[in-house]
Parts: structure tokens; C-alpha cells; sequence
């Protein structure tokens, strides 16, 4: 997933950049539509990962709150395999946050171009 929102972003700043004067209205229309639904994806996909990331955080308190109960190893060992998996699903989450909130200037800035947002001053 991170391949694939690095690669769109670099896309469609591309596709921005090399838009010259006022495109047809047509295109553009149909360029706005596909960046719309592109973003509706990315943005379900942030939100399953953030349900992921909460449920694996929710695991790992049961399993720290289990291990304070009954101390054994093999709990220990389980808190740190899923306070490992949490922090890549953490990062992974970020990732998708930091990223996604891009698409929405990219989106304003097709708006604009179209005339259906004032320039900014």
C-alpha cells in the first residue's frame, strides 16, 4: 500500500504540474472524479488500519493485564510480539495519515484549475 500511495502522489503532482493554462473542462472532469474515488480508497483504507491498530493495542493491554496476573514466560513472550506488531502497525499507520492528508491539496488544486474554487490570494 505504501508503493502504491507514493506512486499515485508522484502522479498526480506530475499530472499537476504539467497541466499548462486551462485544460479541457471535460478532462479535467474526469481527472477530478478519478482522483475523488482515489482518495475515497486510501481513505478506507486509513481507516481500516486504524481499527487494526486499535484492536492490536487492545490485544496487547489484555495480554500485559494477563501477564501481570499470571507472570510466565510464554506471556512475556506474547507482550512482545504484539508490542512489536503494534509499533509496525503504527508506522505503517502514520504512513497512511501523513500521505493521505496530501491527496486533499492535489484535489483543491484540480478544483481551482476547473473554476470551481477561487484562486488563492
Amino acid at each position: 500500500m505504501e508503493k502504491q500511495l507514493a506512486a499515485y502522489l508522484h502522479l498526480m503532482t506530475t499530472v499537476l504540474a504539467e497541466m499548462e493554462g486551462a485544460p479541457a473542462p471535460e478532462r479535467l472532469k474526469q481527472l477530478i472524479s478519478f482522483h475523488y474515488q482515489q482518495t475515497v480508497f486510501f481513505q478506507h483504507e486509513r481507516l481500516i488500519h486504524l481499527l487494526v491498530t486499535f484492536f492490536f493495542a487492545f490485544l496487547l493491554i489484555c495480554s500485559i493485564v494477563g501477564t501481570l496476573l499470571l507472570p510466565q514466560r510464554t506471556f512475556f513472550l506474547l507482550d512482545i510480539l504484539l508490542a512489536i506488531t503494534l509499533l509496525f502497525y503504527i508506522k505503517h499507520y502514520f504512513f497512511l495519515e501523513n500521505n493521505v492528508q496530501k491527496l486533499y491539496p492535489i484535489h483543491e488544486a484540480l478544483q481551482r484549475k476547473l473554476g470551481a474554487l477561487p484562486p488563492l490570494s
